[in-house]
């Protein structure tokens, strides 16, 4: 006997009582029979057992006679959600399906604030995703206009975003919230500035909040924060909307840059122009770094602003920020050469100014090697060239301590220049960084003090300890001559600090030397072979040896007693005589 034979009744409660819905589709689908007769018990199976989601597939189809059915006659869960948590009028809006969409808005179950997992609500999702047909129809159910998402955005946040003029009005007059801002703190009007839509914009700073009766154009604080977006982006409409209600050009964010500073900062000269134009506008202006507009148009390379900002006569070409910079001394110190140079050529321009670390324009300068900046400020008789920095150091200190012959000419074409800079010897640094070519020219000098010491070394002292030989040989060569014998604070020599450091070739030229004191002792009693010694500098002990001026019985004892190797020792042990003195 066959299923279908059985009465249908029991086909039925079978239906009924069958537990997986492929075994229900199976039987539905034995034959046309079978469907027409089991087909309901499948619908029912749906929204008992599989939450109705039938409803998804009808609304996703577009089956409005489907979707009716399920919903009419079996009663279907309008609120069921698949895993994104959204019912199925989200995919009803997606799919701008109207006739679904009244179907499914029509059904007094239908929760039309329901909120996926994203908490978009319907609305929220159908503007967020620009489907804009369905608007209309929401909103003649009454949907609550300010729930957000997990974004913190609202439906009106969304229209903004769209520009879309209309809807905004409308969601407007139906009483959403403009004041909320997203998790970026971003707010509506905030984002219309952003997305300079002037028409969206004034909508939404002219309209009248139905709790206050004000518009936003009255709140002395939004409007100010507002003015700080409009300024950023560059929207001069709604900053003369702004202001002319009021707003204040001289509002500050949160580092104390006024509007000008931020527009001078971005290169905005548009902007720039246009809050100079409202005589409330400090042109001075300082931040928290007590800088001026000015200021941070030369230090960030705005050519353009600079020229802007000179044109007008409020602005102090010669203030000091905190660390007593100027505008010149800030522009050279970022290599700004072309605003520096513009900045020159205004009169009444302070060229002595000592900004941070004490340094003047022409000390930049001199760090940074920029010759055509160095060469108008020399030019300039009112420049002081032996200006010294916070370290004592001068210009010419700068430019021979990093080798710039170039810079060092320069320098020394002013008959004023000082060469011989109090414990910032230009000579000392050149001879400490090896720059043959500065030690050279400095030496030319017929005022050069060769001896001038820097933390008591003197030039030969350092090119000695650090093995400059090609130095050493040019200073050996000066008429008259360096002091030979000089000593530090600890008593070292030339000679002894080449010996210390294990510097053979230096000691080979300075024992060609006639004055020379191979056995001058430092504050320990420590001559050079001692130090050699001590150090384990062997070729050095050998080379010492050799010349007649260091044989000193006591020293020899010194060194074999405090030599770091067993062969010095042995050594000098070797050329000693039973009484200790030396062999003849």
């Amino acid at each position: 006997m066959s299923l279908l034979d059985l009465p249908l009744e029991l086909l039925f409660w079978v239906a009924d009582n069958l537990d997986g819905a492929q075994d229900l589709l199976a039987l539905v689908c034995l034959n046309k029979a079978a469907n027409a007769s089991l087909l309901p018990s499948l619908y029912q199976f749906n929204v008992r057992r599989q939450r109705s989601s039938a409803l998804f597939w009808g609304v996703l189809k577009g089956n409005a006679e489907f979707v009716e059915k399920m919903l009419r006659g079996y009663q279907a869960d309008v609120n069921t959600t698949d895993d994104k948590s959204r019912t199925p009028i989200f995919y009803a809006l997606r799919a701008q399906n109207q006739t679904i969409i009244r179907m499914l808005l029509s059904d007094p179950r239908t929760d039309i604030d329901w909120q996926d997992k994203h908490k978009q609500t319907p609305l929220i999702y159908t503007i967020a995703r620009n489907a804009l047909s369905a608007d209309s129809l929401l909103l003649d159910f009454k949907p609550r206009l300010n729930r957000r998402d997990e974004k913190k955005r609202s439906a009106i946040w969304y229209a903004v975003a769209h520009c879309h003029e209309g809807l905004v009005q409308v969601l407007l007059g139906r009483g959403s919230v403009i004041r909320m801002s997203d998790y970026r703190n971003i707010s509506s009007v905030g984002l219309a500035i952003v997305k300079k839509s002037a028409e969206v914009t004034r909508m939404l700073l002219h309209h009248r909040e139905s709790d206050t009766g004000k518009c936003l154009l009255e709140d002395d604080n939004v409007r100010d924060h507002l003015l700080h977006r409009a300024v950023k982006v560059g929207f001069h409409d709604i900053i003369a909307l702004l202001v002319t209600h009021g707003a204040n050009p001289n509002t500050r964010n949160r580092n104390g840059q006024s509007l000008l500073h931020q527009a001078a900062e971005r290169g905005d000269k548009e902007v720039l122009q246009h809050l100079l134009t409202y005589e409330q506008t400090s042109a001075d202006a300082r931040d928290r770094f007590g800088r001026t507009a000015f200021h941070i148009a030369a230090e960030h390379g705005q050519k353009s602003i600079a020229r802007l900002l000179l044109t007008c006569s409020a602005v102090d070409i010669n203030a000091l920020d905190n660390n007593g910079a100027t505008a010149l001394c800030l522009a050279v110190q970022a290599e700004r050469t072309a605003i520096a140079l513009q900045i020159l050529a205004e009169d009444h321009v302070d060229l002595n100014v000592k900004g941070q670390n004490g340094s003047t324009a022409l000390h930049s300068a001199a760090k940074r090697g920029n010759v055509p900046i160095a060469a108008v400020l020399l030019n300039n008789h009112d420049l002081d060239p032996n200006i010294r920095d916070d370290e004592e150091w001068t210009p010419l200190t700068c430019a021979a301590s990093r080798g710039d012959l170039c810079m060092v000419e320069l320098l020394l074409a002013r008959t004023d220049i000082q060469v011989n800079v109090p414990q910032a010897s230009p000579l000392f640094h050149a001879a400490r960084e090896d720059h043959r070519d500065v030690v050279r020219r400095l030496l030319c000098l017929d005022t050069i003090d060769i001896n001038q010491k820097f933390w008591d070394f003197s030039p030969l002292c350092v090119a000695s300890e650090m093995g400059h030989l090609e130095i050493t040989r040019l200073l050996l060569k000066h008429r008259p001559p360096p002091d030979l014998n000089l000593k530090t604070y600890m008593g070292d020599t030339a000679l002894s600090l080449a010996a210390c450091h294990g510097q053979l070739s230096i000691i080979d030229l300075l024992l060609k030397e006639k004055g020379l004191d191979v056995t001058a002792s430092d504050k320990l009693g420590d001559t050079a072979i001692c130090k050699a010694a001590r150090n384990g500098h062997e070729h050095v002990v050998q080379r010492l040896f050799k010349d007649p001026r260091a044989k000193d019985g006591n020293d020899m004892k010194v060194a074999i007693e405090t030599s770091l190797t067993s062969k010095i020792s042995l050594y000098l042990q070797g050329r000693l005589n039973a009484e200790g003195n030396f062999r003849t």
